[in-house]
């Protein structure tokens, strides 16, 4: 009998600690759940601006040299800056962060979603020509995963992911039909951009001038990458397109309907986005003025602060950058902005 109470005690005893436990974990849950709201004045200490402008950076070849190695101004390695140097790019890069910039992919901005904290700002790189500099390689380890030149676009970027593990660090890369100009390696590429955070896009097959060919050719440019695209890497690349030479540069031209929805060999492509060269920062996703299908960009160039280079187009967005209040779920602008607010993607909208 006694025995028996004991047992009976030790379970009354367990079960007990057991129901404190669990209430301790559900409390617990509970804290986690309770979240602090941001008030109007968390928004004018961060200057909140969710209809504020968005940087997209123009980069093509990245070479390794030190601007000292060149002969052109900072860090261009040719007169019109469309080549850059490792040093530069470095410095960009750092520069973007230390400005409070956060990288977004290109698909995400065209979509409306941008997630970046409470107070940064979003910026997307774009890299056109689909150059051997871009991402490099060397060789493949004993795994049979390709070896990435650390002095290739790609390698900086993976560097600095390293070094900055809250920084989102990706990059969209335009492509023509040699890929990234290194055959024995190109499948293994793209397969790793894309299961690496990266995303890979179309630059037409032979970098064509579209201002200079009728539709016919116009269909076979676009519609033969989305085709190879297709083949090596199905359903995992963005369908947008960076125009060469920015061109067609008006968006009435007779192109543009076979550049973003044609029939190429018995299939449609549709692309959602065509990139010009451009000039300046583009329009917040939601502002009235935002045209997804006709995006404008800024030449990552240095020309002493000014012809949009990359000091001047950040001192113009000292005063009207995109600046988030850290949930994709919302809209947040000043009720002074008001009429500038267009497409909400079905979003929370916040005045203040």
């Amino acid at each position: 009998m006694k025995k028996i109470l004991i047992i009976l005690l030790i379970v009354l005893i367990t079960g007990c600690g057991n129901k404190e436990i669990k209430k301790d974990e559900n409390n617990e849950k509970e804290e986690i759940k309770e979240e602090k709201s941001l008030t109007v004045e968390d928004y004018k200490n961060n200057s909140v601006n969710e209809l504020g402008e968005v940087p997209i950076m123009m980069y093509h070849g990245i070479h390794n040299k030190k601007n000292s190695d060149t002969e052109y101004t900072g860090g261009n390695v040719d007169k019109d800056g469309y080549q850059r140097t490792t040093e530069s790019f470095v410095k960009d890069l750092e520069f973007y962060y230390e400005k409070g910039y956060r990288m977004i992919r290109l698909n995400d901005y065209v979509d409306g979603n941008i997630d970046v904290e409470l107070g940064k700002s979003p910026i997307i790189l774009t890299f056109d020509d689909g150059l051997e500099n871009s991402i490099k390689v060397t060789g493949l380890d004993d795994k049979g995963e390709i070896i990435i030149d650390p002095n290739s676009a790609v390698g900086i970027l993976e560097q600095f992911k390293k070094k900055y593990p809250d920084y989102n660090v990706t990059a969209t890369f335009f492509i023509n039909g040699g890929i990234f100009q290194q055959e024995k390696y190109n499948e293994k590429i793209l397969n790793w951009l894309v299961d690496h955070g990266y995303d890979v896009g179309n630059h037409t097959n032979s970098h064509v001038n579209f201002s200079n060919v009728d539709s016919t050719k116009s269909q076979e440019e676009v519609g033969k990458i989305y085709k190879l695209l297709d083949k090596i890497i199905p359903g995992k690349y963005v369908n947008i397109i960076a125009l060469p030479f920015g061109s067609p540069y008006n968006f009435e031209h007779a192109n543009m309907p076979y550049i973003l929805k044609a029939t190429y060999e018995g299939k449609t492509y549709e692309t959602k986005s065509a990139l010009r060269v451009g000039w300046k920062s583009e329009s917040s996703p939601f502002d009235k003025s935002f045209n997804p299908k006709f995006l404008k960009r800024i030449r990552a160039y240095d020309n002493n602060g000014q012809d949009f280079d990359i000091e001047m187009n950040f001192k113009l967005l000292d005063n009207t950058r995109y600046i988030s209040d850290g949930d994709k779920n919302t809209i947040v602008f000043q009720t002074s902005m008001k009429e500038k607010l267009g497409n909400t993607y079905n979003k929370k909208i916040i005045e203040y």
